[in-house]
């Protein structure tokens, strides 16, 4: 963890619709035994004892984000509030993870013995990931501008859009000229295939953005803006027409023409089966259903690993931009590469049943309902023409739903619990 730099670095604080936020503690988990200090009670004693070595003294914290593998690893953030060398207190965000190996490298570890067991916690500030080195320079303009002056003019305004510890982040670029980028934040080894991913679907004609800049020793790629609105803004505003069934069929059969490279990613039912056990972990109560999942999950990802194509792997609402019944733009190539070809269409499914289950009026369900509907029906027989029952792609959408069961835990929603149910009914 670093001192205080020469400007703060905020990220938006997490809360549900309501406005509230909660503090829900980790299961016990025999892999991870430090787990269970990393959230609820146990937590603020931890990042007390973190930010004294450095000078901090801690005033308030509340998880907000949790990420949980079960037996591999845990991150939790925190929005917290922190007195700096007896100044007056100021908002942070904080993080603390523990995995198998113990604290992660480039973290301030805090170690306890408990029943003769070693627990190790390796806790940090943002900006400073330890898996990212550019982010501090990329949330900083004055920083950020020297890293990006063959790319836009300054002074810059920067925006934090997305940012998942450990992994990656999303920061939005604006220049006083109006021209506005976005720059990716990632540990450096993935930096190469990154843009490579993007040269190669650029080259067969997918509307992916362009690459402006990369740098594979700091971790960072730049990209051009895309022009419109994503499928998700039109849906919530209630806006039509919106994409054709023929237009998802155009852009995924153009992505499976194209050659990837790299091992091929793990399939969504695959995926389904880790997040079973974590919800099961944090849900005992409904052990018995998610149980039930499971086990119709287990062959289907057998079947699944025998499928290969080209796909997104993480193909919703969000990642298409938008014009009228057209899709012509395409966000978020990270996990592109060879898997499943049913993910994608069940993944696009699973999002709008998603959205179907939460939607505030009767009037949003019962639109995005039949949408959903439309495409399901389509996509049934482009996956018959794939030579796949097409009753294959309801159990994999149910994979994907069991998946997004995960997110009101993960953002630490007040009604996580409620919210995980009804998900896993539609499941």
């Amino acid at each position: 963890m670093r001192e205080v730099s020469s400007m703060l670095h905020h990220l938006p604080m997490r809360r549900d619709d309501a406005g509230g936020l909660s503090d829900t503690p980790l299961p016990e988990d025999d892999e991870l035994p430090a787990a269970v200090h990393l959230a609820g009670p146990g937590a603020q004693p931890v990042l007390r004892t973190a930010l004294d070595a450095v000078g901090g003294r801690l005033d308030s914290a509340r998880s907000v984000h949790i990420q949980y593998r079960p037996g591999s690893d845990v991150v939790v953030q925190f929005d917290a509030t922190v007195s700096w060398h007896g100044a007056t207190p100021s908002r942070e965000t904080l993080m603390m993870s523990t995995s198998r190996q113990g604290a992660p490298a480039g973290t301030l570890p805090v170690v306890a013995t408990v029943d003769d067991r070693e627990l190790s916690v390796g806790v940090w500030r943002w900006p400073f990931d330890p898996i990212m080195p550019a982010l501090e320079h990329m949330v900083t303009p004055d920083r950020a501008a020297a890293r990006l002056v063959d790319v836009v003019d300054g002074p810059l305004e920067l925006k934090v859009v997305a940012y998942r510890p450990m992994e990656r982040a999303v920061i939005r670029v604006c220049a006083p000229s109006g021209v506005v980028i976005y720059v990716k934040v990632l540990a450096p080894t993935q930096v190469g295939p990154l843009v490579e991913r993007h040269e190669r679907l650029l080259a067969a004609g997918l509307p992916v953005p362009q690459i402006l800049a990369a740098d594979d020793v700091e971790g960072w790629v730049a990209m051009a803006e895309l022009s419109g609105e994503t499928l998700r803004q039109h849906i919530k505003l209630e806006r039509v027409p919106w994409p054709a069934p023929s237009a998802y069929d155009d852009l995924l059969e153009r992505l499976r023409s194209v050659a990837l490279d790299g091992p091929p990613r793990p399939t969504r039912t695959s995926d389904a089966l880790g997040h079973s056990t974590m919800l099961a972990a944090v849900a005992p109560d409904l052990a018995g259903r998610i149980d039930d999942l499971a086990r119709a999950l287990v062959p289907a990802a057998a079947r699944s690993e025998l499928r290969s194509a080209t796909v997104h792997g993480d193909l919703h609402e969000a990642q298409l931009i938008v014009d009228g019944d057209r899709i012509v733009g395409l966000l978020d190539i990270d996990d592109a590469g060879v898997g499943d070809p049913l993910d994608d269409y069940a993944t696009v499914l699973a999002h709008l049943r998603f959205r179907e289950t939460t939607a505030a009026t009767a009037r949003q369900r019962g639109r995005i309902g039949k949408y959903a509907d439309l495409l399901a029906s389509n996509f049934a027989n482009e996956v018959a023409e794939l030579g796949v029952d097409p009753r294959e792609l309801a159990t994999v959408t149910a994979g994907v739903l069991v998946g997004l069961a995960t997110g009101p835990y993960r953002i630490q929603h007040p009604n996580w619990r409620h919210d995980m149910e009804r998900l896993l009914g539609r499941a």
